[in-house]
Formats: C-alpha cells, sequence, structure tokens
C-alpha cells in the first residue's frame, strides 16, 4: 500500500505537469538518433516479461529436436579433428554422445545454450527503433541478420565447447573442472559478451538507445524536473511519516509543557490511544492512574493542559458532568 500511494503520487505530479518531451537527438556516424519515450519504456519492461516466461519454458521442457542436432554435431566434429569413434544415443528420450560405457555425457538444453539464445532474441527484438527515417531504414531486416548471426554464433560456440569438455573428459580430466568449475564458466561468458559486442555493430540502437536514456534523465534532472518530483515524494514520505507530536509541538509549548518529556514518553499518542480503545469517557485523574501511574513526572495537571490542546485540535472531546471534565473519543 505505501508504494502504491508513493507511485500514484509519482503518475499524478507528472499527470499535472503536462511537460511534453522535446526531441533529443544523438549523432553518430553521420546519423540522427531519437526514440520515443514509449519505445524507451517498453524496452526493459518488454525484455523481462518475455524473457522470464522463455527462460522458465526452457528450464522446464526439453526441446529433443535441437538436443539431437546438437548432439549430431558434437559427434561429427569430434570424429572430424579427433578421431574418437563418437556415436549419438538416444534413450529414455535423452540424447547421448558416447565413447564406451565409461565416456558418455547427455545432452540437455543447457548444452544447446536455448537460454542465451532467447535472451539475445528477446533483447534485440525489443531494441528500439529510431524516429528519423533515414536511420531506421532497413532496420527489421537488420536485426532479423543479427538475431540469425547471434543465434548461429551461440550455438557453434556451444557445440564446439562440449567436443573440447568432451576430450578432456575421456583424457581424464574431471568433469566438475572441465564443465562446472568458475573458469569454465567465465570462458562462457566472455565469449557471449563478444558475440553480442559483435553485433550490435548491426545494430547500434541498442547501446545508443541506453546512452540516449540517460541523456535524457540528466537533461530532466538539470532543469529540475526530477529534483522536483522527488522533493515532492519526500515531503510526503515525510508528512505520512511524522508523529502527530510534531503537530502539536508548538501548541504544547505555549502550554508550557515539557517537550521532551512528552516525546520520551509519546504522552499524547498514550493518551489517544487509550482513548480510543475505551468506549468510555474519563478525567485526567483517571488517565493518570489508568496509564502513567508508573511516571511521577507526568501530572495530572499536565495531563489536563495537554487534554485541553487535544480537544482544540478536535483530537478528542469532552464532557462536563457534576463539576468534573471527561474527556473521550
Amino acid at each position: 500500500m505505501f508504494l502504491k500511494r508513493k507511485f500514484s503520487l509519482l503518475l499524478k505530479f507528472l499527470k499535472n505537469r503536462k511537460k511534453k518531451h522535446k526531441g533529443l537527438v544523438l549523432k553518430f556516424k553521420g546519423k540522427n538518433y531519437s526514440f520515443s519515450i514509449i519505445s524507451l519504456i517498453i524496452f526493459p519492461i518488454g525484455i523481462i516479461i518475455l524473457a522470464v516466461p522463455l527462460l522458465l519454458f526452457f528450464k522446464t521442457t526439453e526441446i529433443v529436436w535441437m538436443q539431437e542436432l546438437f548432439a549430431k554435431h558434437m559427434v561429427f566434429f569430434l570424429n572430424l579433428f579427433f578421431d574418437l569413434g563418437a556415436r549419438t544415443e538416444f534413450l529414455s528420450n535423452t540424447w547421448f554422445v558416447t565413447i564406451s560405457q565409461y565416456t558418455t555425457v547427455y545432452i540437455n538444453n543447457g548444452c544447446v545454450g536455448l537460454s542465451a539464445m532467447s535472451i539475445f532474441f528477446v533483447v534485440i527484438l525489443f531494441t528500439p527503433h529510431p524516429q528519423d527515417p533515414k536511420t531506421k531504414e532497413k532496420i527489421v531486416w537488420r536485426k532479423a541478420l543479427v538475431t540469425s548471426v547471434s543465434l548461429t554464433l551461440i550455438y557453434f560456440f556451444n557445440v564446439f565447447r562440449a567436443v573440447i569438455q568432451f576430450v578432456l573428459y575421456s583424457y581424464g580430466y574431471p568433469w566438475s573442472i572441465v564443465h562446472d568449475s568458475q573458469g569454465a564458466l567465465a570462458i562462457n561468458v566472455v565469449v557471449h559478451i563478444s558475440i553480442f559486442s559483435f553485433c550490435l555493430k548491426f545494430l547500434p540502437e541498442f547501446y545508443i538507445s541506453i546512452f540516449y536514456s540517460i541523456k535524457l534523465i540528466y537533461k530532466q534532472f538539470k532543469k529540475g524536473g526530477i529534483t522536483e518530483i522527488l522533493q515532492v515524494i519526500k515531503q510526503k514520505i515525510q508528512k505520512d511519516q511524522k508523529d502527530p507530536y510534531f503537530d502539536l509541538q508548538k501548541f504544547f509549548k505555549k502550554e508550557k509543557l515539557d517537550l521532551y518529556l512528552i516525546k520520551t514518553y509519546k504522552i499524547n499518542l498514550r493518551i489517544i490511544q487509550f482513548l480510543k480503545e475505551n468506549k468510555y469517557k474519563y478525567t485526567a485523574r483517571a488517565i493518570k492512574n489508568r496509564i502513567f501511574s508508573q511516571q511521577e513526572k507526568i501530572t495530572e495537571d499536565m495531563l489536563e493542559k495537554m487534554l485541553h490542546v487535544l480537544l482544540n485540535k478536535n483530537m478528542v472531546l469532552s464532557e462536563n458532568f457534576k463539576g468534573k471534565k471527561y474527556y473521550f473519543i
């Protein structure tokens, strides 16, 4: 509820400002790049919305035909370069690459690299299109090219990675080193980053749109727009979290009450809570005896003055009966 209220405040504030985005243009290799606000927002949101289900799908569903293709490519290169007499086997809906009964591995979606492929595909798909007609020319074909090249490179990198790992495994190296070690993971990450960097030469919109977003945000900060928004949110949060003591401070001060004592024992809050929980009417003496009997510094006269302030602020009600003043909510 707290975050919902803050988000609603932000949306309301942005709506009231009614400031339109003025075109920011970046130049790169002689071309003009500008992006719509909507495309910049859809970019990260779309990646999350589509990538998560794809990753879950490949984690729970085995793509057998891809595993078969991968296994047969492994066998082809193992026999071509190392002449190991490798062969494929299909048992219990699982593909295996084997040399002998002692040297065999099974193939799954992780071997093929389907998770990395899905991330590459989603990122390329949601990369924003520039608004300049000349700049965005053939961007669909460029995205198709980048997708094809990147997925092909990822696939064959994983094939050769698996081939090398299998060869090392057949030579007696532990599987925990050739496949599961931090070094193997680091090589995997570096190669995927290199593939992505290479493909971005044909799709510079990816990193230009990110730089464009950063520059746009900085521009709003410079104008004071974002600063103003954050200030309003900060003030709202402080107001919501502020203890009623602060609002009543000046009135307690006029009555020459001990503000430190009030704050330390949260006297006004405890009085209000007590009256809310008990549906009866109480005098200052009764309140003293019931909730402040252990605090000698909190006197009946002090409570009477505080109740008078609370009464004037409409935080409590009062009623006179037989010369005594009763308070209630």
